[in-house]
Order: C-alpha cells, then sequence, then structure tokens
C-alpha cells in the first residue's frame, strides 16, 4: 500500500515532536523523531513516502498538489495543539477527498477518543511511534494493537493501552533519505547538515509537566543505533542531534555508545542531559565521542518549585553540573520554564539572575503549559487554571497561558521577553560567543538563529 508520512502545512513555523508542539523560539526545526521511526516501520510492508510541509515552507495549495501527486492510500500525520484548528481543516478535507486518516501528537495523547468521537475524519490515533500498532491499523489487525485508539468498521471507538514488555525495543532502520535535504536547521549544530537521532524511548524521571516522563522508558540495542549512524555516514551527514530526553540514563550503554561514537572519529552531536547525569566521568566520555554541545535542564532557581515539579535536584547541583560541563569543553545550553502558576516576580528574577550566572553558551526559555497527560495539567484543571477542554497550546513563547495573583499573561510573556534580551544582549556574552565559533558557516547559523530568536522577544 502507498502510505505517506506527513507534517502537516501551517501559518507559523510549527514543531510536532514526541508528543509536544510548539512554534519554533528562533528559526530552527529538526527532522520529527516521530515520522523517523515510523518511516523505518512502515518500509518493512508499504511503498513509504515523507511530506515535510513545514521544512520544505509549503502552502495548504502546495501541500494538497504534492498528495495528489503521490497518491496515497493512507496518510499518517502528525497533528499539534499549537496548530491544532489547522491540522482538523487540513486534514479532514484530505478525508473527504478519499484518504484514510491516522493521526499522532500531543492533542490525542490524552482522550483520543473524545477527540475522535470530535473528528469523525481520524480513523486511528496512535500512541506509541516505536511499536508495530501502525502496521496493524492499516492492515486491520486489530487484535495486536498495543497503544493506539481506532474506529471499527461498525464505527465504534475503541481505545487500548497495553504496557510495553521489556525494558528494550528495536526499530527498523529510519529511513532519512526520505526525509527533505534542505528545510531544517538547529541551532547548535556545527555542521549545517544533520540528522535526528533516537537511541531510546520515552524518560524514568517524574517531572510533573512534561509528557515524556508518562511514556515509560525503553532503550534501543546499541547494534541498532550504530548500524543507523554508519548507514548516515555513509551518506554524508556527520552532524547528529540525539533526541534521548537524558543521555546517560543508563551509564554502561552510554559509554559504550560514546566508545563506538569515538571509533568512528568524525561524529559530532548535541545531547540532551541532567544536571546529576552529569558528572565527569560521563562528561568525558560524551566529548571523547565527539559531542560538542549538552542540554541541561534548569527550570528555575527556585528549589521550593523544583521540588513542587519533582525535578529530583536543587539549584546549587545544576550550577556544578553546568561549570563541569565547561571544564571538559563542551558547550551548555540551559533550559528554563517561566510562567509557572507558582511563579512571582522574585523568582522569575532569581531565575533570571541564575541564567546570567551560570556562563551558559545558550539559553533556551519555555513558556510553562498543561500538557496532554501529564500529572501538571491535572493538577491545573482539578484548581480551576484550565479547562478540559483547552486545546491550543503553545510552550515555545508566543504567549503566557497561566496568570496568577502576582502576575498577568502580559506580564508574564514581558518578562519572558526581558530575560532573552537580558541575557543575549550583554556585550560579554556576545563576545565570548563570537570567540567560539569555529566556521562561516557556524557564524552564519548563529547570527541567523539570533537574529531570528531576537526578533520574537523585542
Amino acid at each position: 500500500m502507498r502510505v505517506l508520512l506527513l507534517n502537516p502545512p501551517g501559518r507559523e513555523v510549527y514543531i510536532r515532536d514526541y508528543f509536544c508542539s510548539k512554534t519554533t523560539k528562533s528559526n530552527y526545526l529538526f527532522h520529527p523523531v516521530d515520522l523517523l521511526a515510523l518511516s523505518g516501520t512502515l518500509s518493512t510492508r508499504h511503498d513509504v513516502e515523507v511530506l515535510d510541509c513545514i521544512a520544505e515552507r509549503l502552502s495548504p495549495e502546495e501541500a494538497r498538489a504534492r498528495i495528489d501527486a503521490a497518491e496515497p492510500s493512507v496518510i499518517v500525520s502528525l497533528v499539534g495543539s499549537v496548530s491544532w484548528d489547522e491540522d482538523r481543516s487540513f486534514l479532514s478535507e484530505e478525508h473527504r477527498r478519499g484518504r484514510r486518516i491516522m493521526v499522532i501528537g500531543d492533542v490525542l495523547h490524552e482522550a483520543a477518543g473524545q477527540r475522535m468521537k470530535e473528528e469523525p475524519w481520524i480513523e486511528a490515533a496512535l500512541d506509541d511511534f516505536t511499536n508495530e500498532d501502525v502496521l496493524h491499523l492499516i492492515d486491520g489487525s486489530h487484535e495486536h494493537i498495543e497503544r493506539a485508539t481506532w474506529r471499527t468498521g461498525s464505527g465504534e471507538i475503541v481505545s487500548r493501552e497495553i504496557k510495553a514488555g521489556g525494558s528494550s525495543f528495536r526499530l527498523p532502520r529510519p529511513r532519512h533519505e526520505l526525509f527533505p535535504e534542505e528545510g531544517y536547521h538547529f541551532s547548535f549544530a556545527r555542521i549545517p547538515r544533520f540528522a535526528t537521532l533516537l537511541t531510546d524511548y520515552g524518560c524514568p524521571y517524574p517531572c510533573t509537566f512534561c509528557v515524556i516522563g508518562t511514556l515509560g522508558f525503553r532503550t534501543r540495542p546499541t547494534e541498532d543505533v550504530i548500524e543507523e549512524v554508519d548507514r548516515l555516514r555513509a551518506s554524508g551527514v556527520t552532524e547528529l542531534f540525539v533526541m534521548d530526553q537524558t543521555f546517560g540514563i543508563q551509564r554502561e550503554r552510554a559509554f559504550a555508545l560514546c566508545e563506538a561514537f569515538a571509533e568512528r572519529g568524525n561524529l559530532s552531536w548535541t545531547a540532551f542531559t541532567r544536571p546529576d547525569h552529569a558528572d565527569r566521568e560521563m562528561l568525558q566520555a560524551m566529548k571523547s565521542g565527539g559531542c560538542h554541545t549538552v542540554i541541561m535542564g534548569v527550570e528555575s532557581a527556585s528549589d521550593e518549585l523544583l521540588e513542587v515539579y519533582r525535578k529530583g535536584y536543587k539549584a546549587s547541583g545544576v550550577a556544578a553540573a553546568f561549570s563541569r560541563a565547561e571544564e571538559c569543553g563542551l558547550r551548555t545550553v540551559g533550559t528554563f520554564v517561566i510562567g509557572l502558576p507558582e511563579d512571582t516576580p522574585q523568582t522569575l528574577e532569581q531565575t533570571l539572575e541564575l541564567a546570567k550566572g551560570l556562563r551558559l553558551d545558550f539559553m533556551s526559555v519555555n513558556m510553562a503549559v498543561p500538557r496532554f497527560g501529564t500529572d501538571f495539567r491535572s493538577r491545573t484543571v482539578a484548581a480551576g487554571l484550565t479547562n478540559d477542554d483547552d486545546l491550543v497550546m503553545d510552550q515555545g513563547g508566543a504567549y503566557a497561558f497561566f496568570e496568577n495573583e502576582a502576575l498577568d499573561r502580559e506580564a508574564m510573556l514581558a518578562f519572558k521577553k526581558r530575560m532573552v534580551r537580558s541575557f543575549y544582549l550583554r556585550p560579554s556574552y556576545l563576545w565570548r560567543r563570537l570567540r567560539a565559533v569555529d566556521s562561516w558557516s557556524e557564524l552564519r547559523g548563529q547570527v541567523r538563529e539570533g537574529l531570528a530568536l531576537l526578533s520574537r522577544n523585542l
């Protein structure tokens, strides 16, 4: 069967990925890891094409023409809460034109059955992109489905959630070659052409505002990861964005990957990790394996807020981890969450001062949103801060979702913009970044991303 993996068009540069969605905070866009994983699985039985309308900047009319040319029997599409009204309009029309439509995304990660009652064009909603559910949904072998919601021939909507057995999973090799060669940009890449790589799935940590912790945690065999990396190297791609939410959770496995990467000698990569995993031995192994940039969650300078949201570390431990990373020769990115219901002018100012004191190479600021399926969403619904039918949200910072007695939405958003400007426009920071650039291509990329970021925060 001919199957089209679709990232639908949008008015903005939307990132729909890994049960999260947002507008890009600068100009970055990476390959959707959901579609990457599904490309390998689907290719074992079907003819597969990929159409990433965001990467190619296609209008709805251009996207429809490309879909007509592909003539798919089934469309498996990303959707996102950030773009839900646009997604449902576009995809419902494709259903009217005779396509079978299956979807995956954050807006259906919770109450998928209810969403499907409201949207009769959805045939099925996937809730895991690492298993074979998509194959079973296409061929109708529903008895084998593990985590999905689907519409039967009689119109009944059925949901199933079977906890994945074991601690590992295998993926047929993701078909990177099906994705556009141009249109993706990554703020931290040292080489413009890069690939997105997933070596595990989910996260074992219980951070209450993060959806990834609701997915469980499983790893891919290292030999499968290395096979994928070697195929990428053979095609000329040596720059990687490792999408694991915390590189190094299983230490011996992480050391084995770093050793294998080091043996290849030409890999250059960025990875997420946590401050409490970033000990000197792990950071040095990552550096030896070609890692040049680590992204770690800071979130807030308030230990009280870190405890409320079950981060598992304190601000003092964060500062020590960033110092170790710098000493190991790694660039650092700190991520922050502002606009929490408990935030005050004092906690926000403390967080800004912490950000400026950490000697970060880059800062990423997210606005707090009640992501589907999280404890945070349940708590904010119970408190009357949001409603079950609040489906549209954007953590990228285009607007603030919450307000409280101390700060209204306008004040939250104004602080976020001031935080970005205060951090990035310091002369000492700009001079340090300029001195650290290795090439003209990296300089061009940094300038492009920086200007895009600042334009959104004036």
